[in-house]
């Protein structure tokens, strides 16, 4: 699956990112609060690399057509 996120608007690709991480935590049986958490703990970048580290197995971030890396 794949995610387009508008980098026009940081405010809402933070809340986004941190909804998708909730449904699919707890449809993986993960620690739902800690991955939270530990993405909440630095500034949007940090947010980014936290969610592709527990989830870009099952999710691509893209900005326009362009994968986001971490």
């Amino acid at each position: 699956m794949q995610i387009h996120l508008d980098q026009k608007d940081v405010t809402i690709i933070g809340k986004d990112l941190l909804e998708y991480a909730e449904t699919l935590s707890e449809a993986l049986r993960m620690d739902t609060l800690s991955i939270q958490e530990e993405m909440k703990s630095g500034d949007l970048n940090h947010l980014i690399i936290t969610f592709n580290h527990y989830f870009s197995d099952y999710i691509e971030l893209l900005d326009s057509d362009h994968r986001m890396s971490s």
